[in-house]
């Protein structure tokens, strides 16, 4: 037996309409603005799906409605075997115009960060449900994403947002120059060059009294002595001493506290080792003679 023809209620175009407006008014008044920061992929690993130098490049302001009333949710704060670790979760509730109105795709993408200006918070979007509430009025007026506190691991971060670009500079593993026969002066953010290796990299401190130069986002290693260009600045300097190795993990944080992450230096780990085991034995079974 089929359904009453007079009552149409998955195909009717007027109310799929009204609803779309009243959900989108209705954010638009109890909800927050927010910053929707899209993934670039650099290299995409497509057997695990990861990329693990992507970007955030741009940053669109846009109304979402926070449906996690009672605060964060997740596993919230805990003590694990890595040190503490922060899993706050949240949900907003994003319009489908609104979205269209930004004109980045057809549809949220998990890996995307939002950033919370309230609670001065990043974000990342670990699951778009795009099927709440189901079907009302035959329209899918919303977008349902979950996501979690941000955790940086060296990405590059140019939103255009001091609060999320300050992440970057602060968190990402440095490499620090004495530079001597300085002119002028390096500005944070600018891209300096060797003037013989053509490597690059990005200025995230200058110290003008000890002639450091601190650097992020490097493409390679420059060549002792010689001379490193800021391209904004045109500021210029000899490379004389590298001050860290390679193997450093410091990042401007951990320089100013006047502390190391040791837990993420596999170099350390490699010294320890030698201090134990003797890797010159061979192996009598395996080793060819």
């Amino acid at each position: 037996m089929a359904t009453n023809s007079y009552f149409r209620n998955f195909d009717a175009k007027n109310d799929q309409e009204l609803l779309h407006s009243i959900v989108t008014e209705s954010i638009k008044v109890t909800g927050y603005d927010v910053n929707y920061i899209p993934r670039t992929l650099v290299n995409e690993d497509t057997i695990l799906g990861e990329d693990s130098i992507s970007e955030y490049k741009d940053a669109y302001s846009v109304e979402m409605f926070i449906k996690s009333v009672d605060g964060f949710e997740g596993e919230g704060d805990l003590v694990s075997k890595f040190g503490l670790e922060v899993r706050d979760q949240i949900i907003f509730s994003l319009s489908r115009r609104a979205w269209e109105g930004l004109d980045i795709g057809t549809r949220p993408k998990e890996g995307d960060l939002i950033y919370f200006g309230l609670t001065s918070k990043l974000f990342q979007i670990m699951f778009v449900e795009h099927e709440l509430p189901f079907y009302q009025a035959g329209a899918l007026p919303t977008f349902d994403l979950t996501c979690e506190l941000f955790t940086y691991s060296d990405e590059a971060l140019d939103t255009g947002i001091d609060t999320v670009d300050d992440i970057e500079r602060e968190q990402s593993f440095v490499r620090t120059f004495e530079l001597s026969g300085i002119s002028g002066t390096f500005t944070v953010g600018e891209t300096v060059t060797g003037g013989t290796s053509a490597i690059t990299g990005e200025v995230a401190r200058w110290d003008s009294a000890t002639s450091y130069l601190y650097l992020i986002n490097m493409t390679g290693t420059f060549t002792l002595t010689e001379i490193i260009t800021g391209a904004t600045s045109l500021a210029t300097g000899t490379y004389a001493t590298k001050i860290t190795t390679d193997e450093t993990t410091e990042t401007l944080s951990t320089i100013d506290a006047g502390t190391s992450d040791k837990v993420s230096s596999s170099k350390q780990f490699e010294i320890d080792a030698d201090s134990v085991f003797d890797f010159t034995e061979g192996n009598p079974f395996g080793d060819n003679p």
